[in-house]
């Protein structure tokens, strides 16, 4: 594959933190959570998220965490690939910024690396993102 920028749309399909966020809830604190997503646009799959968060205030902190996504491109080939997740969130919604995790590509996303992410307001049900992929190593590679 040569350098190539994929873009679409993700959904929440689940969401479980620990310990559950609400307007009472302590902080500063650091709470864990498992995600998942639903993909769509030029790659069609779904993924696994497990992240941890530091809650900064009741509506600001941080958030890292690792992902792997499951998907079929456009044209029918089909691959995994761990991201790695750093983001920043607060009132006016996410900003989160994806690396790929070296050698974790199979299939289609074998020997790729690269990075994306996406910014999505407060309680969007749907946000935009972008993950930019080529052969590790070159432009765009960065795994």
């Amino acid at each position: 594959m040569t350098a190539t920028t994929f873009t679409g749309t993700a959904t929440f399909t689940s969401w479980d933190e620990e310990p559950g966020w609400d307007s009472g809830a302590p902080v500063p604190r650091l709470a864990h959570a498992v995600v998942a997503f639903r993909f769509a646009g030029d790659l069609d799959g779904t993924s696994a998220n497990r992240s941890v968060m530091h809650y900064a205030g009741e509506d600001r902190g941080v958030t890292v965490g690792l992902e792997r996504l499951d998907a079929r491109t456009a044209g029918g080939d089909e691959g995994s690939v761990v991201l790695r997740s750093e983001g920043t969130f607060d009132a006016e919604g996410v900003t989160v910024a994806w690396t790929v995790v070296s050698g974790t590509g199979t299939g289609a996303f074998a020997g790729l690396g690269g990075a994306g992410g996406f910014t999505a307001g407060p309680h969007v049900k749907e946000w935009a993102w972008r993950l930019d992929l080529a052969p590790a190593g070159q432009d765009g590679g960065h795994g």
